[in-house]
């Protein structure tokens, strides 16, 4: 879940970022189901790199 104002520069960037990580770490994964907690070191590591590359843009994304 993310928690965003909708004025928000760059949300739709970072959305699209964490559903790319998702698809690529759990929807390729043959052994997991939808509902199950997603377990995977990889998953992880990509989004709280995600996070943080979101983070550094700023509060309002690059160019405010």
């Amino acid at each position: 879940m993310v928690l965003a104002d909708p004025r928000q520069a760059g949300i739709d960037a970072l959305l699209r970022k964490i559903y790319e990580i998702y698809s690529d770490f759990a929807l390729k994964n043959p052994f997991y189901s939808l509902e199950m907690p997603i377990r995977c070191e990889l998953f992880d590591q990509n989004l709280k790199l995600a996070l943080e590359v979101a983070e550094k843009a700023g509060p309002f994304g690059p160019g405010s």
